[in-house]
């Protein structure tokens, strides 16, 4: 595994500029363009075909444009054709737009109206592109471009584009009127105090809810598109002069050499840029809460927001970042924690409880009370089944449970839960098929894979506790130590983004221990910031020289 060495610190990648200009070949030799288009445009000879650039004749780009959308299909794309008045003098234009994309009322009032009906005088020396971009510039943002690629781009994404006779470029105004979600509360992370705000599909809504926790003008937000066809936008944000520069260079170009057709949601993402599909824990944090990724943004760390994804990644995760939660931050110092020890405490339990019970019954009798032993052998004596196929039988018909909750609409799944677990271990123990003592060593279990600060840890924990129920079985004790071996070195051997997994503590990001926030004086080491310091030694000055 090769490992990236953050210290190589070179300040000339700061002013490396992000490159998204369209290729300047003609279509046929453009490989970004969809080869469905390049093979039913008719006109092969056209001007539009040859250079790939808008042509000055208005004829040549309506059939260019017909051709490549397949507009007598497509019955959302509207191509509307009108005429513009520019200095008393009539001018054939035409634009289009995928209706549902856009909104109408923008392209009617902003854009059609003051072009049809437009009784300003140009002056002489002022070219058609500038006299018809001066009066487009009520609807704003807006732009000229050349390239027929880009502009097909930026029309699949809600944009419209004004093409008029005469003029060698496009008009392109940003008149996005799709239907989004409102900015509500979270769901996988929610908390009793704090703020009550989540991410939503949009990327300019979570930009902008993380720029209003931060206000730092330093706060750089990158475009960019992942997926040869889809395009879907991304943001790579980070804070300029605090965050590791090559941090930052490694996360860009695992973005950018992506090479996949499309991108649905972050989750694509990550499992593109993680550094090991096989490692067991999440290599990225996903949040839904704006709080916490401006926390993280602060503290040094990339974060990447995927269009149509309402979870934000962060990266790089270490074990420390696993072991938080939100609710941390909202909370007195003793509340938070105990809290982290009672969810440190559960993660341990999911892990590790059904296989040393394993390893106690089948093989260290001597470990426990010999009462307890007689209990659990009495309890066992009419059971038809050994004990691993019972207890991977009632793990897995718990998680079946769990997955099924999930599944239906929020008033029954909280009821199937309980009258699901409730029903299933009465019955199981009535019907003699499981024992009392494993249904509460399973029940353990579950309760503590809910304590996960995510989802992601929770899942994690229960795939690798069948590892450990499988080491338990076979070689008790000494298999389950050996399992811990092989967990901790793999831990202690990842360094994702070249930053160690399990980083040296220096007080402020332990995952066993929640300072206080005036002694959180510095940012993680491990992840070698521009600046390490976060505030002053001593914060609170009115306690004075204390």
């Amino acid at each position: 595994m090769k490992i990236k060495n953050l210290f190589l610190y070179n300040p000339a990648e700061k002013t490396e500029a992000q490159q998204l200009t369209p290729s300047a070949d003609g279509l046929e030799n453009n490989p970004g363009l969809n080869n469905y288009i390049k093979n039913n445009i008719k006109n092969k000879d056209s001007s539009v075909y040859r250079t790939g650039k808008v042509s000055s004749q208005l004829a040549e780009n309506l059939d260019f444009i017909h051709d490549a959308f397949e507009c007598g299909k497509n019955f959302d794309l509207m191509v509307r054709q009108f005429k513009i008045q520019n200095s008393g003098k009539a001018v054939d234009a035409f634009l289009i737009f995928y209706d549902g994309l856009v909104n109408k009322n923008f392209i009617n009032r902003d854009i059609m109206r003051p072009l049809m009906t437009n009784t300003a005088s140009t002056k002489n020396s002022e070219s058609p592109e500038d006299a018809v971009y001066k009066i487009m510039l009520t609807q704003a943002p807006n732009s000229k471009n050349e390239d027929m690629q880009s502009i097909i781009e930026l029309v699949g994404f809600g944009n419209c584009a004004v093409f008029v006779d005469g003029c060698s470029c496009a008009f392109v105004a940003d008149v996005k009127g799709w239907g989004t979600r409102n900015v509500g509360k979270p769901i996988s992370e929610a908390v009793l105090s704090g703020p009550q705000e989540a991410f939503t599909e949009t990327v300019m809504t979570n930009i902008a809810l993380i720029r209003k926790i931060l206000k730092d003008p330093n706060l750089i937000a990158e475009n960019i598109p992942v997926g040869t066809k889809s395009k879907t936008p991304c943001a790579l944000m980070y804070l300029n002069g605090i965050t590791n520069i090559s941090l930052v260079k490694e996360a860009r170009d695992r973005l950018k050499a992506i090479e996949t057709e499309y991108i649905f949601s972050s989750a694509d993402i990550e499992m593109m840029i993680e550094e090991s599909t096989v490692f067991p824990f999440p290599q990225l944090l996903k949040t839904e809460r704006p709080d916490r990724a401006a926390a993280q943004l602060a503290d040094g760390k990339v974060i990447i927001i995927v269009q149509g994804s309402p979870f934000v990644l962060i990266l790089p995760a270490t074990a420390a970042d696993l072991a938080e939660s939100s609710e941390d931050n909202y909370v007195r110092i003793a509340e938070a924690n105990f809290m982290r020890a009672v969810r440190l405490a559960g993660c341990f339990l999911a892990l590790f409880l059904p296989g040393i019970f394993i390893s106690v019954v089948l093989y260290h009798h001597e470990s426990i009370p010999t009462d307890l032993l007689f209990a659990i052998e009495a309890t066992r004596e009419k059971m038809p089944f050994p004990i691993v196929l019972e207890l991977i039988i009632m793990v897995l018909s718990f998680e079946l449970i769990k997955e099924a909750s999930t599944r239906v609409p929020d008033p029954i799944g909280s009821t199937l839960g309980i009258v699901g677990g409730l029903i299933l271990g009465q019955s199981a123990v009535s019907a003699g098929i499981a024992s009392p003592l494993l249904i509460i060593i399973v029940s353990i279990t579950a309760l503590g894979s809910f304590a996960a600060p995510s989802v992601s840890i929770s899942r994690a924990l229960s795939v690798m506790q069948f590892i450990f129920i499988f080491l338990g079985a076979t070689a008790g004790f000494t298999g389950i130590a050996t399992g811990v071996f092989v967990l901790s070195v793999c831990l202690a051997a990842s360094h994702p983004f070249g930053v160690p997994y399990i980083p040296a503590s220096n007080g402020s990001d332990s995952p066993f221990f929640v300072p206080p926030i005036w002694k959180r004086e510095s940012r993680p080491r491990a992840l070698y910031p521009q600046s390490v310091s976060k505030q002053p030694h001593i914060s609170r000055k009115w306690k004075g020289d204390e």
